[in-house]
């Protein structure tokens, strides 16, 4: 009898509530069994509890309290040599925020990189030196990479055969982080990967968080314009910006990318060059509308 491979462990550390949710779904998805924390602290309370440490650890790098390098080498020594460390973010930080992990994932990403990660990457011995490379995933808008410097060492099984052999499910095309205008409501590669990875129900109920959590946030951006706090404003276009991308909604990730990057001045009605923050709750309209028939007749193969 073949023994059951133990899937990959992943601990995915975001401050925002519906990112560490839609991640984690995404990843059990691909077979991975997955925890989260809310922020560096709380991971690192998580990490002291005497389990065993995570094959890979994924972290925001834009989170309030402990964060960036030094967040890094707390987890390096909570969880030791073999235990992957990727810094992500939904834009690119300072090379010294980043710097102390081995790798950083700009989002939205592929679950295709986190395997390719996990998978490629020979594995550390008890006692070899430490001697750890770099790898760095990022895309611009054009999805160009930088060049890769040496992989990491980590010693990880991949969650499952048919995640290797799939390689880019769920989100196999996720959207540039750039902003994207003129696009259709939904990316229709990412949304059949998405159909052919879960249930109807789960389905569903990721896209019903996603558009609930956009409508939520455009409220608040209202009561932030209301009050000229950008920066906030900005951060709530971020958030957006993320979750979309992951679920590909390409048109609510677009405006929000555009707002994100034009500001607070840039989200008033009258302004004709940037969306508005009325035509992101259109949007969202249009989003639910195209998923309410689609999702409904969705049958998991």
């Amino acid at each position: 009898m073949k023994a059951q491979s133990i899937p990959a462990r992943v601990l995915v550390v975001d401050d925002d509530a519906m990112s560490r949710e839609l991640l984690g779904a995404l990843l059990e998805a691909e077979g991975y069994a997955v925890e989260s924390a809310e922020s560096g602290e709380a991971a690192l309370e998580l990490l002291g509890h005497g389990d065993p440490a995570p094959n890979l650890v994924l972290a925001d790098v834009q989170m309030p309290g402990i964060t960036g390098s030094v967040f890094a080498g707390k987890l390096r020594r909570a969880c030791g040599r073999s235990t992957l460390l990727l810094a992500m973010s939904g834009s690119q930080p300072p090379e010294t925020t980043v710097s102390r992990f081995d790798g950083f994932l700009l989002k939205p990403f592929k679950m295709a990189e986190i395997a390719a990660a996990l998978a490629a990457a020979p594995p550390v011995r008890d006692k070899e030196p430490e001697k750890r490379g770099k790898w760095v995933v990022v895309r611009g808008s054009a999805g160009a990479a930088q060049t890769p410097r040496k992989l990491v060492s980590i010693d990880a099984p991949m969650a499952d055969a048919a995640s290797r052999e799939r390689m880019g499910s769920p989100v196999q095309d996720a959207l540039p982080a750039e902003p994207v205008t003129d696009k259709p409501v939904l990316n229709e590669k990412i949304y059949q990967q998405l159909a052919r990875s879960m249930p109807a129900k789960q389905l569903r109920e990721l896209y019903a968080m996603c558009v609930n959590d956009a409508r939520a946030r455009i409220a608040t951006m209202h009561r932030l314009a209301d009050a000229h706090d950008g920066a906030q404003f900005l951060r709530e276009a971020h958030a957006i910006k993320g979750g979309c991308g992951m679920l590909g909604a390409t048109e609510l990730h677009g405006m929000a990318a555009a707002l994100e990057k034009n500001g607070l001045e840039a989200a008033a009605p009258e302004e004709q060059e940037v969306y508005s923050l009325d035509e992101l709750t259109a949007a969202c309209d249009r989003l639910e509308r195209m998923l309410g028939s689609r999702v409904r007749g969705h049958k998991h193969p």
